[in-house]
């Protein structure tokens, strides 16, 4: 029971870590690869506003925890101003989040050498079903502004 237990908690700390860790250098990534939406934020085709909306994403924003500028980077809270230069900044802060998301799902795969396949499978889906709230209200949030930037005369 001990050697389960030091499992867990050692799985624990390097998941936590991991993803601590892409949330301290996400801030320092270069705005080019930022630039566009590449797998796995490409938009899916059932993907709608009006889907995220009926799902609840407006509600999740309310309630979810907004740490965006805790290592440096930009909240996504509110909107810095309505100019295009912002909302495309704002764009790139929003998919930087969003890649920390997925990113921190994909930091479960380490544990798969190292656990038996119940356990490391448990911990992928315990931490996808924590961070796909997140993943949800970021992507609907990219769509919405995609949707205005598109709409929107250059300058």
């Amino acid at each position: 029971m001990v050697r389960w237990g030091v499992l867990v908690l050692v799985d624990v700390l390097v998941v936590v870590g991991l993803s601590v860790g892409f949330g301290a250098w996400a801030p320092r990534w270069p705005d080019a690869w930022l630039g566009r939406d590449v797998f796995p934020l490409t938009r899916m085709p059932w993907e709608t506003v009006h889907r995220y909306r009926r799902w609840g994403a407006a509600r999740l924003t309310r309630r979810l925890p907004e740490r965006g500028e805790l290592f440096g980077g930009q909240s996504k809270s509110q909107l810095p101003g309505t100019a295009n230069d912002q909302l495309e900044r704002y764009l790139l802060e929003v998919r930087r989040a969003e890649w920390v998301h997925w990113l921190s799902i994909a930091s479960t795969l380490v544990l798969l050498p190292f656990n038996p396949l119940w356990l490391a499978s448990t911990f992928i889906g315990a931490v996808a079903l924590g961070n796909l709230p997140f993943i949800m209200v970021l992507r609907n949030n990219r769509f919405r502004l995609q949707r205005i930037l598109d709409r929107s005369p250059t300058t």
